[in-house]
Parts: C-alpha cells; structure tokens; sequence
C-alpha cells in the first residue's frame, strides 16, 4: 500500500543560519551522531538555529528493525568509550542549556547500554552544570537494574516512547512489546521520587482510531507519565510502513485538551510533535506546574 498524499499543512520550517553550520561542525569533528540527522527530522533546522540537539549514542546501529524506523538496523560495534566526554565536549563547545541523550536499541549488551547512557549524562553534567540532561530510553527488555541505573543518573526527565497502540505492536514494532514499555514507564515512575519526570511519546498516522489514541494515553497516565507528546507519523520512504492518515491541526488540538483531561501534567500535540521537540519548554512547563502545586499546598 501507498502512503496517500501528505497535505499542506505539514511543512518544515526552513531555517538556515550560521548556527546550524557550527553545530554541524562540531558534532563531525568530534564523530558524534543525532537524531536530527539519523532518523531524517523534519524539526532539525528549526531545532538547531535555538541549539536543541538531540544526541544519540551507542553507535548508529540499531538491533531491531521497526518497520516506522530510518535507523539503519545491523550487527553494532562496541560502545565507543570516548563518547560520553565528547559529547559533553560538544555541549559545553555549543552552549546547550538542554539536552536530550537517546540512543538506538543495543539487546546485544548486556544491560542494554544503561551504564553508557549513565556515564553520558554524568560526563555531561560535571562539565555543564547548568546543563539540564532528558535521556530517552529504549526498554533494556525490562532490566530493573538497568532502569535504576539511569534514574539515579542526574537527568531531570526520562522518556520512553510508547510509539503507537498495541494492536499495531505486531506490524509496527514486531521486536518490541507494549505491555512491557508500558512495565518500563511503571518502573521509572516508582524509581523517580521526586528526582526526575517522566515522558513518553505515540506516532498517529499508522491505521489507529481517534479512541484507540486515547486508549493509550489512558495507559500511559495509568503508568506515572507526566509528560505526553503525540505527533504525525511521517513514513521515511516508501520502504517503511505506510501512513494511513494526516491528522488535521483541528484534530491534535482535541488530543492534547483530552490529555490534559486525562492527567497529563504537559502535553503537546501537532504535525511535526516529535519527542524531543521543544523538550525543554516542557520541563520548564513541568517545573511550573510543581510550583503551582506546591503554591496550593
């Protein structure tokens, strides 16, 4: 099947400055990778002229093969041990007041990549006090060491992507699981006390139901998230999974107020919502809304 046509309203904004130009240059020099990049962002120069830059780690190899993924998926190399002090080098270099750690799904080690993912946002953290860290997680197939390793970290927002409903889980993400993200989320919301906040993130687009996105993010509320973001999937070629649908504006207008009514604490919901888009005018959102609480008490 065809993707159908993408509408108008789906459009990139074209930025083009000397920023993007830098942040380029250094992410080369010192042989990082990003999402903006890999995964073919539609936000990335509208991200990078406001120096959002979502970093990603262990390689650019994925183990699985999502059928909505561009990341290439391969037998991976080792981790690189010089990558946590490079990207930190790189945050400091660049002068990013926020940033997002993800990485590519590593089932080929053995905790999954937690302790690098610990070690980058430590390294970060020591050379950019000032630097808030969101790392966003893969499943570490439900290793609770794993989890407890990252949420004891330093970052002050967790995400794990839900990505779509569970019935699509079969076509979508045959190697993944929902019930078993939706046990990582669980995790995380018993581990993080008052530590960090917690993020996930669903694709529409993919054959679900307006009451099949609600289904989830019911879920997701059930499982401690505070922060829910929910964007159109946007299919990277005609090789990946087709989308069945574009959402119109109207439409994600009446998500994000449903999961606001759901629970939420932050929502965000449009076209181009991707899961680090705008991530620290979230946690800036969350923080007030923790104040506010605490204002009432």
């Amino acid at each position: 099947m065809m993707n159908i046509t993408r509408p108008g309203w789906i459009r990139a904004k074209a930025v083009s400055c000397q920023d993007t130009e830098k942040i380029k240059g250094v992410i080369e020099d010192l042989g990082l990778h990003t999402v903006c990049e890999e995964a073919v962002c539609p936000n990335k120069g509208y991200c990078w002229s406001k120096k959002h830059v979502t970093f990603i780690i262990l390689g650019d190899i994925c183990t699985r093969k999502c059928k909505f993924c561009n990341i290439t998926s391969l037998e991976a190399s080792p981790p690189d041990t010089f990558e946590p002090e490079n990207i930190a080098k790189a945050i400091k270099e660049l002068k990013i007041k926020y940033a997002v750690i993800t990485s590519v799904t590593r089932d080929d080690i053995e905790d999954g990549g937690a302790e690098h993912f610990c070690k980058v946002a430590e390294e970060t953290i020591a050379l950019n006090p000032g630097t808030v860290v969101e790392l966003l997680i893969p499943d570490f197939k439900g290793d609770e060491e794993a989890l407890k390793k990252v949420a004891s970290s330093g970052a002050k927002v967790i995400g794990h992507n839900i990505e779509t409903i569970k019935e699509l889980y079969p076509d979508v993400r045959p190697q993944a699981d929902y019930e078993l993200s939706l046990k990582v989320l669980e995790d995380l919301n018993r581990l993080k006390e008052t530590n960090f906040f917690i993020k996930s993130s669903i694709m529409v687009g993919l054959g679900e139901s307006v009451e099949d996105v609600y289904v989830t993010l019911k879920d997701l509320t059930r499982a401690g998230v505070d922060i829910a973001y929910i964007g159109q999937y946007l299919s990277p070629s005609k090789h990946h999974f087709p989308v069945k649908k574009y959402y119109k504006p109207e439409e994600f207008d009446e998500i994000r107020e449903k999961a606001l009514e759901l629970g939420f604490k932050v929502a965000e919901a449009g076209p181009l919502v991707r899961s680090s888009y705008m991530a620290g005018e979230a946690y800036e959102a969350m923080l007030e809304k923790r104040l506010l609480t605490i204002d009432r008490e």
